[in-house]
């Protein structure tokens, strides 16, 4: 709206100046008028592309340092570097740990984590999982703790999401109809898009996540100068592809989210086929990392959901 005012002013003064008299004082303001909108309008072009180009940047925040292992959980677990591959970097490796659950097995989940930090801030997550019943994947993305490959985009989450599920079915040999996802904010859509390609999948939770990353961007101030739709080239139209779901989808989202609005979580639901669920928890916190989601009452919830989908 900002940007549409200033375009408009702007044009209503160079109206005005080409109206004003042929007379020398004018044509010096003109002249200065001229630069002004010059310099102001290439200013506007070099953001514009430097915002296309280095978008990534200003989404994702990867950390390199692990800030713990399964260790600290004393969970058995195998380190694994999952092989993944794009059109620009082929075989890259993805450092990711195995947290096999050998007791009261339900069946396996792989943990997508946000755009944030990096899977040793996950541990605690990954283990209520593992609590319930479920072997874990705790997958990295590239460019993220100690997984090779470049600054991470859509196109490489989607890319390593899909080597993380056939790490599972070929190298471990696990059936995907026992295979579950999660994903936490932005793994949130990073599980949906991985799910849509694959109706043969168990099932879906999606914690916390959006609808599409322009509805995120539209509210910042970002949006106030910048044309969103047509700047945007990391899009994650979580919205769109639920549509397409084939698979039993669990939602959870806290009501207080100060980051991503539960109503985001209800438009999500609301367009997914069935068998679907949402959980709705009275928690003002974005973070999974909450003692609410360890809860009996809630490990419960997502226990009897595993146990129905993999069925």
């Amino acid at each position: 709206m900002i940007a549409l005012t200033l375009s408009l002013a702007l044009s209503i003064i160079w109206v005005i100046f080409r109206l004003l008299p042929q007379q020398t004082k004018y044509k010096r303001w003109r002249l200065r008028f001229h630069r002004l909108c010059s310099i102001g309008l290439i200013a506007y072009l070099i953001s514009f592309c430097l915002i296309w180009t280095y978008q990534p940047h200003l989404m994702y925040k990867p950390t390199h340092t692990l800030q713990t292992t399964p260790d600290s959980h004393k969970l058995a677990y195998e380190e694994v570097w999952i092989p993944a591959s794009t059109a620009d970097e082929p075989s890259k490796l993805l450092h990711s740990w195995w947290i096999p659950q050998p007791k009261n097995h339900i069946g396996t989940i792989i943990y997508f984590h946000g755009a944030g930090l990096n899977i040793g801030y996950n541990v605690s997550q990954a283990n209520w999982f593992h609590w319930i019943g479920l072997d874990v994947l705790l997958v990295e993305y590239r460019g993220y703790g100690r997984s090779e490959g470049n600054f991470p985009t859509e196109a490489s989450f989607y890319a390593d999401a899909e080597a993380a599920l056939n790490y599972l079915t070929q190298a471990r040999e696990i059936p995907a109809d026992k295979i579950l996802l999660y994903g936490h904010s932005l793994g949130g859509a990073i599980a949906i898009n991985l799910a849509v390609h694959h109706p043969e999948l168990a099932g879906l939770i999606v914690h916390n996540s959006f609808t599409a990353m322009s509805e995120m961007i539209e509210r910042s101030k970002l949006a106030q100068w910048f044309p969103v739709q047509a700047i945007l080239n990391q899009r994650f139209e979580s919205l769109q592809k639920v549509k397409q779901l084939k698979i039993p989808t669990l939602f959870i989202h806290a009501t207080g989210d100060p980051k991503i609005p539960v109503s985001m979580s209800k438009r999500l639901h609301a367009a997914t086929p069935e068998p679907k669920e949402l959980i709705l928890i009275d928690l003002d916190n974005h973070e999974n990392a909450s003692g609410v989601y360890k809860s009996q009452a809630h490990l419960n919830a997502l226990k009897q959901f595993a146990i129905a989908a993999v069925q």
